[in-house]
């Protein structure tokens, strides 16, 4: 299935189960609960907790959010750097909105995971700085679409490897080092 579909998908679930969240969202927040370090089923009771106030997650919806996870998890273990954003293919305004959405999911997953990530310093710190001001961002309808959809591109490039840079950070006694 493309990511394309998973997204259309996922949307629809939650949509169907009245919430009040984008996929895009939930992956932000999956993916900050994986590179702050979760090592247990502890993710399970954060989501129920975020997306339906503590309360069982209705099936399919439950199963797709558990398959998004563990290949989420995948993607960032995979030393090929396969990892990527889960963002609308829409307009670019739409792509402008879910990255910011993913980005302040994502600082919520990583923070209820790592409490005193306001404490780090070195490149991890400076990064989880540079996307708190990209939770800022904005934009103007009027604004050149190119130079928009280029600065666009780079930042979405800086958050995903933000978030391996994280997720490397704080794994890394689960990263087994390749011997040659």
């Amino acid at each position: 299935m493309t990511d394309s579909k998973i997204y259309d998908e996922l949307n629809r679930q939650l949509i169907q189960n009245k919430i009040g969240i984008t996929a895009a969202e939930l992956h932000g927040f999956l993916t900050g609960i994986l590179a702050g370090g979760n090592h247990d089923e502890s993710w399970r009771v954060l989501v129920q907790d975020m997306l339906n106030d503590g309360q069982k997650i209705a099936e399919p919806l439950n199963k797709q959010i558990e398959k998004l996870y563990h290949s989420t998890k995948q993607q960032l273990i995979d030393e090929d750097f396969e990892f990527q954003l889960l963002l609308s293919e829409q307009d670019l305004f739409r792509q402008i909105d879910d990255l910011v959405g993913w980005v302040n999911h994502f600082l919520l997953g990583i923070g209820l995971v790592q409490p005193k990530l306001n404490r780090l310093k070195g490149d991890v710190g400076e990064a989880i700085y540079d996307l708190r001001q990209i939770v800022k961002l904005g934009y103007d309808e009027d604004e050149d679409q190119q130079e928009l959809g280029f600065a666009f591109e780079e930042i979405k490039e800086y958050v995903r490897i933000t978030a391996m840079l994280c997720f490397d950070e704080f794994n890394e006694s689960d990263i087994t080092p390749t011997l040659h």
